[in-house]
Order: structure tokens, then sequence, then C-alpha cells
């Protein structure tokens, strides 16, 4: 059950479309945490869905946060930045960042659409505290270079490590759907652990090539940012089709899922064809019982909340580096720093996450890694139980030690 729903029509701004921030969890000392979406149909109900992702998603990386989620609807996706100015700016008019909730880079947002965020918190209450307001911008760490893709493909390794999966990440084969932030980045990556790229997929089509995709074509188009649909011709022997989904239930290893989300339903569930699925999309499945479906039939798929980490703990890096007003450090040394978060976070939970699978082999892995959660939450009450006992008792030792000055 969300926390709090704040609505803002942006007509006022001379907009179409309307943005919504749904918090999940609140912690004390810390904001919630969570991107902002862009998107012509986006509903309250896929923000608040995301949000409680975000929640699991800091648990399970041991990051204080809350979990949150910021959206907007909107019918002109050239105006993404004046919208996100527009939300940074009465967001900040209800003083509500930066101290309750820390945005992010998602969907058709980016690091300069996070700096458009920060100057509209800024013009009401300074750029010191708007600063705070958001991570993944172009002067912090931008998730541009990477990071939510590289805590995926560490995943898929570990997980390789871990498990009984007949193939190794050397020689395997691999579609991705999506080319933009996480499969853009997450596509050079696997080549460079040699794995060949059989398809890829955007909003304008698939391509799937049995033999393989050239390496340079694909680097080429990620750079250029171009739609697959215009690169065709760059691709020999490749196969296109106009439907985006066609991609998902074409033979290969692995099946890196990149897209907007919600890409496993009903009608492909029992047609896929791969061995491992690695969910680099926030909430991958249509609906959780299609889970049971995929890994009754063999195929383990790493749940987001873990595979596509790397993303929050990167803007958990950023976000203490501000508070410590290091962001003078040079960008090599902070994507070190992030990188070496992501590895032990994220090799941490997939190592535990084998472990209960092997334990349950009939339960899927995102059941397995919910449990986690569970056990976390209540390691964390329990602890807290501890602190509350031993903070009562030292106060009541002073109580009685000091009375004798009482007046």
């Amino acid at each position: 059950m969300a926390n709090t729903v704040v609505k803002i029509n942006l007509e006022k701004y001379d907009l179409d479309g309307e943005a919504i921030l749904v918090v999940d969890t609140v912690e004390r000392s810390v904001p919630a945490k969570g991107g902002i979406r862009v998107r012509e149909n986006l509903a309250e109900e896929e923000v608040a869905a995301l949000s409680a992702e975000m929640t699991r998603k800091c648990i399970l990386a041991d990051i204080p946060f809350g979990g949150a989620k910021g959206g907007i609807r909107l019918a002109d996706l050239k105006q993404v930045d004046k919208a996100m100015y527009a939300f940074g700016r009465e967001l900040a008019k209800i003083d509500f960042i930066p101290y309750r909730w820390c945005a992010a880079p998602d969907v058709n947002t980016d690091s300069k659409a996070v700096d458009s965020f920060i100057a509209g918190c800024a013009s009401v209450i300074g750029w010191r505290k708007a600063r705070l307001a958001a991570t993944g911008k172009s002067t912090g760490i931008p998730h541009e270079l990477g990071s939510t893709a590289y805590g995926v493909v560490l995943s898929i390794e570990e997980t390789l490590k871990q498990m009984s999966l007949k193939f190794k990440l050397q020689g395997a084969t691999a579609i991705v759907e999506g080319t933009g932030e996480v499969g853009g980045n997450a596509i050079p990556l696997l080549i460079e652990k040699g794995v060949t790229i059989l398809g890829i997929s955007d909003i304008s089509g698939a391509l799937y090539c049995a033999a393989g995709l050239e390496g340079t074509a694909l680097r080429q188009l990620i750079e250029e940012k171009r739609l697959i649909k215009d690169a065709v011709a760059s691709f020999n022997g490749a196969i296109y089709e106009a439907n985006p989904g066609s991609l998902l239930t074409k033979p290969a290893d692995i099946l890196l899922l990149a897209g907007p989300g919600r890409s496993i339903n009903e009608d492909n569930c029992r047609e896929v064809k791969v061995k491992l699925i690695a969910e680099g999309a926030n909430i991958a499945y249509v609906n959780n019982e299609l889970r049971n479906v995929v890994h009754g039939r063999g195929i383990y798929s790493i749940p987001g909340i873990i595979a596509n980490s790397g993303g929050v703990i990167s803007s958990y890096e950023e976000w203490i580096m501000e508070t410590e007003n290091l962001m003078h450090l040079s960008i090599e040394a902070k994507w070190l720093r992030v990188k070496q978060s992501i590895a032990k976070r994220v090799s941490r939970n997939i190592q535990e996450l084998c472990a209960k699978s092997v334990q349950q082999p009939g339960v899927n892995l995102y059941e397995c890694a919910l449990a986690m959660v569970e056990e976390r939450m209540a390691d964390a009450r329990q602890e807290n139980k501890k602190l509350r006992v031993l903070t009562k008792n030292i106060n009541k030792e002073l109580e009685e030690k000091f009375a004798v000055f009482t007046c």
C-alpha cells in the first residue's frame, strides 16, 4: 500500500500531461528513492507497482533508502525537459524534496532531463539543496555510463557460476530486448565477454540472425542511437520484423529484457526458447503467475529487483558522495567506486538467491528473492528492537545518574 501519492497537473506550464509521484516506503533519516519515467500513456498503477519494487530493490541491495517512483504522462515527448523542470519546481514548492524523495533517470529520461528537474527544484530551494534532489545528473554519475547494464551482466555471470545451466558466458548466444540505456550498454559488455548477439529490438521492430549480428554494426547503431528499422541494411543475413515482440520467442541461450517492462505475457510465456532470462527491465512479467510457467519449463529468470539494481546502487553512491562533498572526484574515480559497490551487492544477492533455488527447486527465483526481502526485514526489525531496548536502558541509567543535578 503506497504511503503517499502526489499528482501535479502540468497545464499551467502549457504541457498536456500530469506528473505522478508514489512513495511506497519512507525511512526516517534518508529519502525514498526512485527514478522518473515519461510516457504518453503512463498510469498511476504502473508508477505504484514500480514504487513497491523499489522498496524491495533497496532492501536487497542493503541501501537505506525507502522506495518510490516518479512518472510523467506526457503527450509530446519532445517536451520532456520542460516537464521535468515543472515537476521539480512544483515538488519544491510543497517542500517535498530533497528530504522525502530523491529522483533519478528512467524510461525516456537521461542525465540532461535530470538536470532540468534539478533546475526546477533550484528555482525554489536553491542549487545546494536541489543537487540532493536527484542522482544520475550530468555532474554526478550519469546512468548513461551503464551502471544498470553492468549489474545485469554481472548477475548473469554470477548465476552461471552458481547454477548448472550447461553453458558458459564465453561462447553463449543472447537476444536483447531494447537498445536504450540498459540494453545499449549491456550489448558491448556481453560482446567483450565472448557472447554472440543473435537479436535485438526497439520500438521500431526486431532484428534476428541465427549466425549472429555483426559487433561493429551493433556498436555503431547504439552509439548513433538509430532505430532498428533504419539500420537493417547494416546487418547482412538478418531478418527484420516490425513487431518488436517477435524477438522474445527466438532461440538463444540468454534473453536480456531491457524494454519498458511487462514483456512476458500469456501469449509468449510458453514460447520463450532460452535457458536464462535476465530482467534488466522493471516488472518484466505481466503477472507473477507467468513466472511459474517459465520456471516450470526449466528456464531461470533472474528477478529485476536484483538483476537491475545497479542503477539504484549507483544512485546511492552518488547521493553519499554528494552529501560528503566528493563530487570533485574524477569520473573515473566515481565510476570505479560504483562498480565495486555493484559487484559486492549484486554478487552477494545472486549467491544467496541461487542457494535458495537449489534448496527449493520448484520455487521461481522471484519468490526466492521475496523470501530474501522478508528475511532481511525481519533481521532489521530485530536489530531495531535491540537498539530500542539498549537506548532505553542507557537513558534510564543517565536519568538516575544525573537526577541529583535537577533543580
